[in-house]
């Protein structure tokens, strides 16, 4: 029996890499199967095995973070954009910001377009490429910090009000949702201090935030430092690392964490402004979260390699 081998094209934003399939044009039956196979870090796929581009920090790690399937629709102006994000444990997630700007390098790769309209569960978001195709930018809807919407799950004279700066299991927790549910943790010391946020075992902490009771449907854990607040003459910097749902473990980058965590900087006081640059392991993210109105997300993008992947990993 033959084998169906299905095309796919690797990109990462930021570190938070991707697996692209062509949904209208490839059948991928067991969509949750095929990214628990191909995205597993130890099994995974593998770039080695692939031509493709060299020489990045990020080129060429085993698995993925999720597998992006995709169908453009051209008879819209912008093009339109379906995305779904399954991820390494099969599950779906509603919206993912540095998938969606992959999404935009991707439809930009196919059509030359530069501007999209991409469609998430999380409702419709446009999305820009530059010039050069190096870099892209989306829109992230309206932070909430509203329990219901989150969401949040508590009982009692609390239970109507937003979670903001609150123990939850170790850590102190604000409650927002960016696209998906985050909790948003406050820690002393940047990247450069040797005590600061790399010093936290992520791992241990926020496994039993992600699956509080508090959060019905769980939670991405985001840290949190303020090196900048922005009160000088540039945006507000910040230190991020984020423990992903879906994929359980820490990622590289993650792009709903670093609107999560200026949004959250925000509405505590700790910084200036609603420009500010959110800086998860993987690369350096401008975010904007105005008073009202849509955030935006925006960083690089790279294309890593193409190749075939079977249909069914069993």
């Amino acid at each position: 029996m033959s084998v169906h081998a299905v095309p796919f094209e690797k990109y990462h934003g930021t570190g938070n890499d991707f697996l692209v399939v062509d949904a209208a044009a490839e059948d991928v039956g067991d969509r949750a199967a095929f990214a628990r196979a191909h995205c597993d870090r130890e099994t995974g796929v593998d770039g080695a095995d692939f031509e493709g581009e060299r020489g990045e920090e990020h080129a060429g790690r085993r698995g993925a973070d999720g597998v992006l399937f995709l169908s453009v629709e051209e008879r819209f102006d912008p093009t339109r954009v379906v995305m779904t994000l399954v991820q390494p444990d099969g599950s779906t997630a509603t919206m993912c910001g540095n998938g969606a700007r992959v999404v935009a390098r991707w439809a930009h790769d196919r059509t030359g377009d530069r501007e999209f309209m991409i469609d998430t569960q999380a409702g419709t978001r446009r999305a820009t490429v530059t010039a050069d195709a190096t870099a892209a930018t989306i829109e992230m809807g309206e932070p909430t910090f509203d329990p219901r919407r989150v969401p949040v799950a508590r009982e009692g004279p609390t239970a109507d009000e937003p979670l903001i700066d609150e123990p939850v299991e170790r850590l102190t927790v604000t409650a927002l949702n960016t696209g998906v549910p985050h909790a948003v943790a406050f820690v002393d010391g940047g990247r450069d201090d040797p005590n600061g946020i790399d010093a936290v075992d992520l791992d241990a902490v926020a496994p039993p935030v992600r699956r509080a009771d508090v959060f019905p449907e769980g939670a991405n854990v985001n840290l949190a430092a303020v090196v900048d607040d922005g009160s000088g003459d540039g945006p507000a910097v910040l230190d991020q690392r984020t423990f992903e749902r879906g994929v359980e473990g820490e990622t590289r980058s993650c792009g709903t964490g670093a609107v999560a965590v200026v949004a959250a900087a925000r509405r505590l006081g700790l910084i200036s402004g609603d420009a500010a640059v959110s800086r998860p392991p993987g690369g350096a993210l401008e975010v904007t979260v105005p008073d009202r109105g849509h955030a935006t997300l925006t960083g690089p993008v790279a294309h890593e390699f193409s190749g075939t992947l079977p249909a069914d990993p069993r």
